[in-house]
């Protein structure tokens, strides 16, 4: 796997403690390429009905400015739209069972973002130039069950931001995009012209210096 797509999927390289939790509930276990299942045998599913809750604990490699702008397949600041219900990656998006697991990845929740994008700031190379976007984030809630992504960025309707995306090629059943670098990839943009994540603030102008093939303003 290439850096690039190890930073895609940082996100879903998943620590001790969800391992434990997915192999207590019999759910898919995930692969040390997080593509293959573990073993050559059907994944079981899970046939608990007692309320799921992981926390996925992630090992996220560091990216400066430069490491996310040449990883990132586009770039781009809007408003977040709408966040759309939760689901699990499988087959028909419900609780895992019996006859809905996919065989080449294990099971998890997911929550897809819309995004009204307001300028593309690194235009993506093979796709067009859309209004709006999807972003796709591990972790969620349905019903009782709960999956936290301790390392995905989180979003809320109206927020204005930047982010630096990566387009995901393994999950391909709709057209979407991950944050490249989990939540290193997530600027919330300020009326005061700051960029804003949990470990950063810097001006907009500043960010903006570093990304290449920006769009005239």
């Amino acid at each position: 796997m290439t850096m690039k797509n190890s930073t895609k999927y940082g996100i879903i390289f998943v620590g001790l403690f969800f391992l434990l939790a997915l192999i207590a509930l019999g759910l898919p276990k995930f692969s040390e390429n997080n593509i293959k299942p573990a073993s050559n045998d059907k994944p079981l599913a899970s046939n608990s009905d007692k309320p799921i809750n992981i926390t996925i604990s992630s090992l996220v490699v560091a990216c400066t400015h430069e490491d996310l702008n040449n990883y990132s397949d586009t770039i781009v600041t809007g408003t977040v739209k709408q966040i759309l219900p939760s689901k699990w990656n499988t087959l028909d998006g419900k609780r895992p069972g019996e006859d809905n697991v996919k065989v080449d990845q294990s099971s998890f929740i997911y929550t897809d973002i819309v995004l009204s994008v307001d300028k593309y700031l690194k235009k993506p190379s093979e796709s067009k130039e859309s209004k709006e976007i999807i972003v796709r984030i591990v972790g969620g809630t349905i019903g009782a069950d709960r999956v936290i992504s301790e390392d995905e960025p989180s979003f809320k309707t109206g927020e204005k931001v930047l982010l630096y995306l990566t387009k995901d090629t393994i999950n391909v059943d709709s057209e979407h995009y991950l944050v490249t670098g989990s939540d290193q990839g997530k600027f919330i943009l300020t009326d005061d012209g700051k960029a804003v994540r949990p470990d950063e603030t810097v001006s907009q102008e500043e960010l903006l210096s570093t990304i290449e093939n920006k769009s005239s303003v």
